[in-house]
């Protein structure tokens, strides 16, 4: 908004009532303009109270100028009114030491330093962002132990309650000179029943037990003002699990349901119409729509855990929790509403949110806002009050309104008629899936469930077995999403989730029909439902917890959770056609990598002097989902780093709560499980050329370094480079390798689908062994599919079969992870590749795979 066109000391003090009694009560005050500075010592000593109120009132008059001349925006106005009540409280508590201290003695602890009260400031205090009369919510803490020194000694809790009650005594009296502040001290524990100050140990234990979910609100926009800062920070460190939990908790949109119509009720009887904060399309309500994704989500995402709108509203942006088109949106409407909410206090004089009645004051109240008139003004409100209310509606929105819970053919609860009904919905196995449903009810109601648990319980059954109903057939499923309500009816977050997030619930039930896998994964570790929303969770993984060296269980604990929800996310990307099977592959192995990456970390090595070597699946960057990984472990000289190593095993396969983070193989090392777990390159190097089978050689095609000393990547690729580069035999190379397979063959059960796959893969790596001496770029390809493609250009294989070939393997692999994941398998569709296959092995082996010779 502009600087009001006449804007000068004369109508800035028959415009606002709050500069006119300043001026009246300061007749020394300096023009507007000029910063007003801090009192002098001299001054505070001979009458604090007078000394406190001129500096807040003529400071307050230097920041309205700033904010009407268009030289501040709202965030630096509230920025700069909450720097100017937080240096009031820390002068008027500084004063009220000294009087305690004059009678009772200064309270130290044991190196004799001055033990201080801790002043914590919530709501637009603690978020920076204080109007012109905003009373400043306050709450006390101390975390002092002994008795102060002087004549009248006083225990701790004593002394710092008197240092409390004078401090609010010099700031929110009333005298000549007004107040310095009005002090609200009823967000403490218990509020106004409660101790006035508390010591931080009883603070942390009422949070853990009694803190209730207006509190998270309230604290979510705390920060210490004065005092003991430092010990206020930790202490609101302490209190972020009690704020922001590690949980999607979607409950808290009923409870902000409830909590707004209250307050909504409230508004109405003071004619919300023209209450700008609680009214409807209000400063509150834009409140609610970034706090309660700060609370939501604050646990998981740090950025959230800021206390001041603006900054927060940018947080959600940045993750895309709001569009950018909508937080612009807000970004105006929250603009103009405190604009507005400033200048009308500031020309009151008073703290009240609402719109003046009289004429003369609205015309005032337009002009301060550069409006011609009143009705400009109002129409302009009325449209920044229409975009808050829309988007409030479509957030807070009660997703019970539309369902059809209460419909006679409701299928929950199962009465006697549940049969019938399921045979209309369409059930195939109605009598089956109505005893599963009248086993999960029977079972729920003999369960210990809060009133709340139960009542999300109840809102939730009927809008799930409605969604398990639009499937086809509808009984596929529905016992296991039972078997999870039975999981999750302790934890009614989930519940809450699942009913406020109907698209959530859909997706829940879909993955449910498609995929026994995942189903129980999720029965297994219902977290993963978080996993199931959008737009944030996509297929792309999760950020990466970083290692803590210090606590190393909960460092494995979070990565453990970071495999669950990247192999979810994998595999509903796979089922919703999003991701090829290839691309799974590739990103399951980057997980797999990093995991390695993070444990080597874990256990101890800096780094240097070890490589960690993948092979398998893993080098090929095609990793499964049931894959374990086969490591092989490097280094260059002196003592091998054993004990790491074995701490880095140790760990990958420990059992965790989302189960072990892989299975290890180390078996591949030279020499197998009688060489050394650990290798110098050089005796690696040395094997390699002299010792290893023509196996070996084709194991190391697929090999690539993991994780460690960056620097021996490079030696490692170059010994594996000169290894498979050298000059080979053809029909010596296919004669171990078909015996290799047709060993296979016989000792392993594979299906079709897996026993195809590996006879492309024998076929590729041949070719990769006895051509790379002429065709060295061949060995950058360890993927099946690009290897049969590269051999096609070079002539080993024609062009139109390796085209063909590649082809296969890549839908064999889509078969083999589809079928893996889905309830029931592909109908197979061979289309000659079997045929295909054989007729290239005989062409390069010289018989068909599994064949003896």
């Amino acid at each position: 908004m502009k600087r009001p066109a006449s804007l000068d000391k004369a109508a800035l003090r028959s415009h606002c009532r709050f500069v006119a009694e300043a001026w009246r009560r300061f007749e020394d005050a300096p023009d507007p303009d000029e910063p007003v500075h801090r009192p002098e010592e001299d001054a505070l000593a001979a009458d604090p109270a007078a000394a406190l109120r001129r500096y807040r009132q003529l400071g307050a008059v230097h920041i309205l100028w700033r904010d009407l001349s268009g030289q501040a925006d709202i965030a630096e106005t509230g920025k700069a009114l909450s720097t100017l009540a937080a240096d009031c409280i820390e002068l008027a508590l500084g004063a009220a030491e000294r009087e305690v201290a004059d009678r009772h003695g200064w309270l130290e602890n044991e190196q004799g330093e001055r033990e201080r009260l801790i002043v914590f400031g919530l709501g637009k205090l603690g978020g920076d962002e204080l109007n012109f009369n905003s009373d400043i919510d306050l709450v006390f803490a101390h975390d002092a132990k002994g008795r102060s020194s002087g004549p009248k000694r006083l225990d701790a809790t004593d002394w710092m309650k008197r240092v409390a009650r004078e401090l609010i005594r010099l700031l929110d009296t009333v005298d000549a000179n007004g107040r310095a502040w009005i002090v609200d001290t009823r967000l403490r524990p218990f509020g106004e029943s409660g101790a006035l100050v508390w010591s931080v140990p009883a603070m942390e234990q009422y949070f853990l037990s009694e803190g209730r979910t207006w509190e998270r609100y309230a604290w979510l926009k705390a920060a210490p003002v004065a005092g003991d800062r430092s010990a206020g920070r930790s202490l609101i460190e302490a209190l972020q699990p009690f704020v922001f939990r590690r949980y999607l908790d979607y409950g808290i949109f009923e409870s902000l349901r409830e909590l707004h119509g209250r307050i909504d009720a409230n508004a109405r009887a003071r004619s919300d119409r023209d209450d700008i904060k609680r009214g409807r399309g209000g400063i509150r309500e834009l409140e609610f729509l970034v706090q309660s994704l700060q609370i939501l989500r604050g646990g998981r995402e740090r950025s959230l855990r800021r206390t001041g709108f603006l900054p927060a509203l940018a947080a959600c942006e940045q993750l895309e929790l709001i569009p950018s088109g909508d937080a612009n949106e807000l970004r105006d409407a929250y603009a103009f509403l405190r604009i507005l909410e400033n200048r009308l206090q500031a020309m009151t004089a008073r703290q009240g949110h609402e719109l003046p009645q009289d004429p003369t004051d609205r015309q005032r109240l337009a002009e301060l806002l550069d409006f011609p008139c009143w009705e400009d003004l109002r129409a302009a409100l009325g449209a920044q009050r229409e975009v808050v209310t829309r988007h409030f509606s479509e957030r807070f929105r009660d997703p019970g309104q539309d369902s059809d819970e209460d419909e006679p053919d409701a299928l929950w609860p199962p009465d006697d008629g549940i049969v019938e009904r399921l045979r209309d919905k369409g059930f195939e196995q109605p009598e089956d899936a109505a005893e599963n449903l009248q086993r999960c009810h029977a079972s729920l109601q003999r369960r210990p469930l809060s009133a709340e648990g139960r009542q999300r319980l109840e809102r939730l059954m009927p809008s799930l077995i409605e969604a398990v109903s639009r499937q086809r057939p509808p009984d596929t499923g529905l016992s296991d999403l039972l078997r999870l309500v039975d999981q999750i009816s302790r934890r009614s977050a989930y519940l809450a989730l699942l009913r406020e997030r109907p698209e959530t619930l859909q997706r829940l039930v879909r993955v449910f029909h498609l995929s026994q896998r995942v189903a129980e994964w999720i029965i297994a570790s219902p977290q993963l439902i978080d996993d199931l929303l959008d737009p944030i969770n996509g297929f792309e993984l999760p950020a990466v917890p970083a290692p803590d060296p210090d606590d190393r269980e909960a460092s494995l604990w979070a990565l453990s959770r970071w495999r669950q929800a990247g192999f979810l996310r994998t595999a509903l990307a796979e089922l919703d056609n999003r991701l090829d099977a290839v691309g799974a592959g590739r990103q399951l192995s980057f997980m797999a990598g990093v995991i390695v990456d993070r444990t080597l970390e874990l256990s101890g090595s800096s780094g240097d002097d070890l490589a960690v070597i993948g092979y398998g699946n893993l080098g090929a960057a095609q990793l499964h989902f049931e894959s374990d990984l086969d490591l092989v472990f490097l280094h260059r000289s002196g003592d091998a780093p054993r004990r790491v190593v074995q701490r880095l095993v140790s760990a990958l396969q420990m059992p965790l709560p989302g189960g072990r983070l892989f299975e290890i193989d180390t078996r591949l090392r030279p020499n197998g499980r009688a060489g050394m777990l650990v290798s110098t390159l050089e005796s690696f190097a040395e094997y390699q050329r002299n010792k290893a089978w023509t196996w070996e050689h084709q194991a190391l095609i697929r090999a690539r370094w993991i994780a460690g000393d960056p620097n021996l990547e490079a030696a490692f690729d170059a010994v594996r480079k000169e290894v498979l580069t050298q000059r080979r035999d053809h029909a010596s190379a296919a004669e171990a390798l078909a015996e290799m397979r047709a060993r296979q063959r016989r000792e392993r059960r594979e299906s079709p689908t897996k026993r195809a796959l590996t006879d492309l893969q024998f076929l590729a790596e041949l070719g990769v062994l006895v051509q790379a001496a002429t065709q060295p770029e061949l060995i950058e390809f360890r993927e099946t599919g690009a290897q049969l493609e590269s051999l096609a250009e070079t002539g080993w294989i024609d062009t139109e079969t390796g085209r063909d070939l590649a082809g296969d393997w890549r839908r064999l692999l889509e078969r083999r992870h589809l079928d893996w994941l889905r309830r029931e398998s592909a109908p197979p569709d061979d289309n000659g590749l079997r045929e295909r296959i054989d007729a290239a092995w005989t062409r390069h082996f010289g018989r068909t795979p599994g064949e003896e010779k």
